[in-house]
C-alpha cells in the first residue's frame, strides 16, 4: 500500500512537476525548507487572522489578500511538504 505522501504526490504532480523537471542547475541547503514552512505558516496565518477579524459588513475585495495569502501559504507548504529540494530550491529561484 503506498504512503500518504506518495498520494499526495500523485495528486498535486501538476503544482510539482513543473518545479523538478527543469533541467537547470540549483542549489539547495537544508535551511531553505524550513524557511519556506515558516514562510507558508505566516501566510496561512495572515490570510487566516485577516479572514476572522473583518468586520462582517466589509466590501468584497477585501477577500482578494485573504485568497492571495491563503493560496502562497497553501503552496508554500505543499512544496515544502511534498518537494524536493530541487523543487525547494527552484521555489527560492536559486541558481
Amino acid at each position: 500500500m503506498s504512503s500518504i505522501k506518495a498520494s499526495a504526490r500523485q495528486i498535486f504532480s501538476p503544482i510539482l512537476s513543473p518545479l523538478e523537471d527543469s533541467p537547470k542547475p540549483y542549489a539547495y541547503t537544508r535551511k531553505s525548507r524550513l524557511i519556506l514552512w515558516i514562510m507558508s505558516v505566516l501566510f496561512i496565518g495572515l490570510a487566516i487572522s485577516l479572514a476572522v477579524w473583518l468586520p462582517g459588513k466589509t466590501d468584497s475585495s477585501v477577500w482578494i489578500p485573504v485568497s492571495v495569502f491563503g493560496l502562497l501559504g497553501t503552496f508554500g507548504s505543499l512544496v515544502a511538504w511534498l518537494g524536493t529540494d530541487k523543487a525547494v530550491a527552484r521555489v527560492w529561484g536559486s541558481r
